[in-house]
């Protein structure tokens, strides 16, 4: 198979129809936990990971949404496999953890965290209730 950069970056877009719904979760689960990061104090590396972790589901989970309808129906995760539910658990819980786990006087990543953790949190059940049920 051959790995176009141009795919990477179709597969990146809003989409339209329902993809175009996920991807703004997606989307907004992004942001506020690339803020989460910036905020994270120095010399809190396993929870800059625990975000960094965040990052990383949010991507792989919109290359596989997206993947469904752009490139004919093959994902990386289908939405049914186990591997997209532990992906949307861990958006949801990786961010508490981190933020559970700074060591700050003044932690300023509750906020972000707990956005990041409530958008996760919809955009699973609204996931689970409409794709993988």
């Amino acid at each position: 198979m051959k790995l176009n950069p141009q795919d990477i970056v179709t597969l990146l877009l809003p989409g339209s129809g329902q993809v175009l719904v996920w991807s703004i979760f997606l989307y907004l689960i992004f942001f506020f936990a690339v803020i989460m990061l910036f905020s994270m104090p120095d010399k809190n590396m396993l929870p800059t990971l625990l975000v960094a972790t965040t990052l990383l589901f949010a991507i792989v989970a919109k290359l596989s949404v997206s993947a469904t309808s752009v490139r004919g129906g093959k994902p990386i995760i289908a939405n049914k496999d186990f591997g997209m539910f532990v992906i949307n658990v861990g958006m949801i819980v990786l961010p508490l953890i981190a933020v559970g786990m700074t060591r700050a006087r003044k932690n300023k990543t509750v906020g972000p965290a707990i956005i990041v953790s409530l958008t996760a949190a919809v955009y699973f059940f609204m996931f689970w209730l409409i794709a993988q049920h």
